[in-house]
């Protein structure tokens, strides 16, 4: 049977491992649908990534191709640019394969120029800069302005992970010209783990009972507002255990982890406040698997694959305040204030009546993902 072929560019990083991730998880919800429905999938990577990303999934229907631009590409973008301005049109046009009907995702409007415009689906994960510009660079404020613009002025389809991102685009750049999808991600992870709990307890020193809060440390994930939180419960006599794992290092705010580490040390909560650093995959499925509960505590979320992550394992999540939290967990989540570690304590205070375990019906989640990602490609 022909199926239908969809690009999708693939590249592993530890520094921002959501976006990784996002494509692991497409893969997944893919995989969900009939076979007869399930579209062949073009991975342009290089062929370490490409591996690493075949353990990950079992799609049956991956194909790779090697992400590698000619490399007399700066020559011909230039003998392009002197024919458009001469005879107003380009001499060079390198065809991407034809049958492909959309390639994803795309953040820069000169990319791959052999994809066809229409092919190309752009993703803004999110417009954090314009809310928090506190915490960027004037150079970086420049050039997320000058991409983001391009983006929705040039290109043709644009792929959002959130309503409120969508409100987002339509009041910081009323002009934009793109058509914007909203599609709701979910994650696609195992609901159990063969890791030993007890041992993997016991490697990180942790309790029976613990919280966690798995993220990146960047300073608008907000971990201080938990640790705070922790401290006013101790100091009520009440003992508590939060676990943070991620990657320590903010390259906004280099200081940012030392700093929430010296606090920890500097009020005696070492034994409340554990930093387990970047660890394996399967060890946060399984601490997550275990925990009591779920704490993101973020100042701006696009839409938090913490919180997928939690829900697809049944999880019960205690989120901060933010519109777009609300907009994932629904009902079904228990929120404080972002900016006062008082109410995350008093709802910490109250957790013993609160349930262990929490129906979202993810299936139905993973398979509207799926189902809203190929709405965009077939628009």
């Amino acid at each position: 049977m022909n199926r239908k072929k969809i690009g999708l560019i693939y590249a592993y990083s530890e520094h921002w491992i959501g976006g990784t991730y996002y494509i692991t998880n497409l893969i997944g919800a893919l995989d969900n649908l009939p076979d007869a429905d399930k579209p062949e999938l073009i991975i342009l990577s290089n062929k370490k990534d490409f591996k690493y990303l075949c353990s990950l999934v079992s799609y049956p229907f991956l194909i790779f191709d090697e992400l590698n631009e000619n490399p007399n590409l700066k020559l011909l973008k230039t003998l392009n640019r002197v024919s458009q301005r001469l005879i107003k049109k380009k001499i060079f046009k390198r065809r991407f394969n034809e049958e492909v009907l959309a390639v994803f995702p795309f953040r820069n409007v000169n990319y791959l120029e052999n994809v066809a415009a229409e092919k190309k689906i752009f993703w803004i994960p999110d417009f954090q800069e314009k809310h928090y510009p506190e915490f960027y660079s004037q150079e970086h404020l420049e050039r997320e302005l000058e991409v983001n613009t391009k983006i929705v002025t040039e290109s043709k389809k644009l792929l959002l992970s959130s309503q409120d991102a969508e409100n987002d685009l339509k009041k910081y750049y009323p002009n934009y010209k793109t058509t914007p999808f909203v599609v709701h991600f979910a994650v696609d992870v195992p609901k159990k783990s063969d890791l030993d709990g007890k041992e993997l307890l016991k490697k990180f020193e942790l309790p029976q009972e613990f919280y966690f809060s798995p993220n990146q440390f960047w300073r608008h994930k907000n971990q201080i507002l938990v640790i705070k939180a922790v401290e006013i419960l101790k100091s009520q006599g009440i003992d508590v255990c939060v676990a943070f794992s991620g990657k320590e290092n903010d390259p906004r705010s280099p200081k940012y982890t030392d700093e929430l580490k010296s606090y920890v040390s500097n009020n005696k909560l070492s034994d409340n406040i554990k930093f387990l650093g970047f660890i394996e995959r399967l060890e946060q499925l399984k601490l997550l698997e275990i925990c009591r509960a779920v704490i993101q505590p973020s100042l701006f979320e696009g839409w938090s694959t913490v919180i997928e992550e939690a829900m697809a394992m049944n999880k019960l999540v205690l989120a901060s305040d933010l519109d777009v939290n609300k907009e994932q967990l629904g009902d079904k989540g228990i929120y404080f204030d972002r900016n006062d570690a008082n109410d995350l304590a008093e709802k910490l205070k109250h957790m013993d009546i609160c349930p262990n375990i929490i129906d979202y019906r993810y299936p139905i989640k993973q398979s509207q993902f799926a189902l809203d990602f190929l709405a965009c490609v077939n628009a």
